[in-house]
C-alpha cells in the first residue's frame, strides 16, 4: 500500500539513500536483447576499441628529433672534413641513419616534421661546415656547389625517411 509508514524514509535516510545502490549493476531489461557493448564482441572479425597501449606509442616530439637529427649529421660532418675534403659519404650515412631512426621513434603526429626535415638539415650543417672551416669562404657560390653535391645525400635520407613513414602509417605503428 502507498500510504505505509514502512515505505516512507526520514530526510536522514532520503539523502544517502543512492549510496546504498551505486554499486549495484544496472536493471535488468525485461526483454532478452544483448546490450551494445554485447553486441560488439559478437559480431564476427569486429575490434573492440580500446585505447593503445602507453608503452607502444612513442612520446619524442618532431622537433627533438630534428635536433637529434641535426646533432648526428653534424658530428659525422665533423668526421667527415677531418678526414675528406668535405662532405661526403660518412655525412650521407649520418643523415640517412639518423634520419631513419627518427622516423622510427617520433610520434605518429610528428612524422611529417621528419620527413622534411633532411634537406634542412644538411643546408644547416653545410653553412656550419663552410663557416667553421678555415679554407672556405662563406658566399653564395661556395653554398651553391656545397647544396649540388649534396643533392643525392638529402634525397636518400628524405626517401629512407618517406619510406619508414608510409611504412609506420600502414602498420599503424
Amino acid at each position: 500500500m502507498p500510504g505505509r509508514s514502512g515505505d516512507r524514509l526520514r530526510a536522514a535516510e532520503r539523502e544517502y539513500a543512492h549510496d546504498r545502490f551505486e554499486s549495484a549493476p544496472p536493471p535488468r531489461r525485461n526483454d532478452d536483447r544483448p546490450r551494445a557493448s554485447e553486441r560488439v564482441a559478437e559480431r564476427p572479425g569486429a575490434r573492440p576499441r580500446t585505447a593503445a597501449p602507453a608503452g607502444r606509442e612513442s612520446r619524442l616530439r618532431g622537433v627533438l628529433a630534428v635536433v637529434g637529427i641535426f646533432l648526428l649529421t653534424l658530428a659525422g660532418c665533423g668526421i667527415d672534413s677531418f678526414v675528406g675534403t668535405g662532405l661526403g659519404l660518412i655525412t650521407l650515412v649520418a643523415l640517412a641513419a639518423s634520419t631513419s631512426m627518427a622516423a622510427l621513434l617520433v610520434r605518429r603526429r610528428d612524422l611529417l616534421t621528419v620527413v622534411v626535415a633532411p634537406p634542412l638539415v644538411f643546408v644547416l650543417v653545410a653553412v656550419v661546415n663552410a663557416a667553421l672551416a678555415p679554407s672556405a669562404t662563406l658566399n653564395a657560390a661556395t653554398l651553391a656547389t656545397l647544396l649540388v653535391r649534396g643533392f643525392p645525400t638529402m634525397a636518400a635520407a628524405t626517401g629512407v625517411a618517406l619510406l619508414l613513414a608510409l611504412f609506420r602509417l600502414v602498420s599503424r605503428r
